[in-house]
């Protein structure tokens, strides 16, 4: 008699073959759309699905990166990261633009890593980058229109690595560099672009005292929460919304050649600040996530503030800044200063990182790659047996019953009274899904991949 059971493959043991499960996975964009589009595959805080088919974070753009490296050492992955660019420009009049992450930005960091040797999608990537430069160039207005009115303080998209100016900042300092997207209107906004972050990094006097100019008002909050958190408005020190995003993007820039008045100045300001607000617990150093205007006035530090340890907040996001920036404008106290801290952050309880699940946001995979990163510029024995550990972490997390091989982990508000912590919600991108789970896994022996300047890694 014959099994007519479905067989269900066995949980990958290496990195290798969870790789090769989730490239098996995604490769059909058409169905990874229909998957992750589904209505009740929902991040259950807003309620919204978690499919953004022009997105970096859990769209097409970031699945095409996962085969651009495929493709990198083997050329039969090249027709499928084009299927996945194509899928993702059928998209571009109907996504909004938000930074690197989402919108024409997020399809030309894709395209440049999917053009490959050969230089593909030229005309593309031509256009995608004057358009990236434009929009540039009138966020950068509206932001010094702003300083010009009096008002002082700036919000997220004005400097952070995901949806602001400092991501596009990283874009375009890879167009400036290829003659096919470089033209006077990158080059144009490139320079402003550092000008602007060089001003960012200098004080403000606010309620008359003198506070670093990424200082975020009250009103200019993301969300009522936050505005009841910090009624007085805070200072975000993360990699993906903070201050440690244009440290590493003006360390990249600086090694590039791309270099403006203050440039110096402001990587020690933002450095020095970074610096002067470690605190200490029982594994040793590390950074809070963010903190209140009270606490920068305050005359003494607070004892502990929340943190995660993840990429996106915490300490692995602003040791992988500080590292990059000691060595770009050789600071090696800047390098120990990182390596210690995230040397703590391996030894403290895994239940005090707060990162949940396998996917690079806030999981196993990005503090993984930062610690692979770190350790490869340093050799520090301890961070690569880190990523050894870390590297068994995540494929804990594979579940090959998952139409992606990773699940994506959305904690419950407290509000919902849920039985359970999370929900398991099937995400297919770079940062929020099982792509960027595969990216992490990929060997690095040469240094960098192209991939990691989306996460401010390269």
């Amino acid at each position: 008699m014959t099994n007519t059971t479905a067989r269900v493959p066995s949980t990958p043991k290496t990195a290798e073959a969870a790789v090769a499960l989730v490239a098996d996975r995604l490769a059909d964009p058409g169905t990874v759309a229909a998957t992750a589009s589904r209505d009740d595959n929902r991040d259950p805080v807003y309620d919204a699905v978690m499919w953004g088919p022009l997105t970096l974070a859990n769209g097409l753009p970031g699945t095409a990166l996962l085969y651009a490296e495929l493709a990198r050492t083997d050329e039969s992955w090249r027709r499928v990261a084009h299927r996945h660019l194509a899928a993702a420009g059928q998209a571009l009049n109907s996504a909004p633009s938000r930074g690197l992450f989402s919108g024409p930005a997020a399809l030309l960091a894709a395209a440049q890593s999917c053009a490959g040797p050969a230089g593909h999608y030229g005309s593309l990537r031509r256009k995608l980058a004057a358009w990236v430069a434009e929009d540039q160039s009138e966020r950068l207005r509206v932001v010094q229109e702003r300083a010009e009115s009096g008002a002082t303080g700036v919000d997220w998209a004005a400097y952070d690595l995901i949806n602001g100016l400092s991501g596009t900042t990283r874009l375009l300092l890879d167009a400036a560099a290829d003659p096919v997207e470089s033209g006077p209107e990158v080059e144009a906004a490139l320079v402003g672009s550092l000008h602007h972050l060089v001003r960012l990094s200098r004080p403000v006097r606010v309620d008359g005292h003198d506070v670093p100019g990424w200082w975020v008002p009250a009103e200019l909050q993301v969300s009522e929460r936050d505005r009841q958190n910090y009624p007085r408005g805070d200072l975000n020190l993360g990699l993906a919304h903070g201050i440690a995003g244009p440290l590493t993007v003006l360390a990249a820039a600086h090694e590039a050649g791309h270099r403006v008045p203050g440039t110096a100045e402001a990587v020690e300001r933002i450095a020095d600040w970074l610096l002067g607000w470690t605190l200490h617990d029982e594994a040793g150093p590390y950074w809070p996530a963010r903190v209140s205007l009270e606490d920068e006035l305050a005359e003494a530090r607070p004892p502990v503030l929340f943190t995660r340890t993840a990429w996106c907040y915490g300490t692995p996001g602003v040791a992988a800044a500080l590292c990059r920036a000691g060595t770009a404008f050789g600071r090696p106290h800047w390098r120990t200063a990182a390596t210690e801290a995230l040397r703590a952050a391996l030894r403290r309880d895994e239940a005090e990182w707060a990162i949940e699940g396998a996917t690079v946001c806030h999981g196993f995979a990005g503090l993984l790659r930062i610690v692979t990163r770190i350790a490869e510029a340093t050799g520090d024995p301890e961070l690569h047996a880190g990523k050894s550990r870390l590297t068994g972490k995540v494929l804990e997390c594979a579940d090959p019953g998952a139409p992606f091989g990773f699940r994506h982990l959305m904690r419950f508000p407290a509000t919902a009274r849920s039985p359970v912590p999370h929900r398991a919600v099937n995400t297919a991108g770079l940062l929020e899904g099982a792509a960027g789970v595969a990216l992490a896994l990929l060997p690095t022996d040469e240094g960098p991949l192209p991939w990691d300047r989306t996460l401010g890694l390269a």
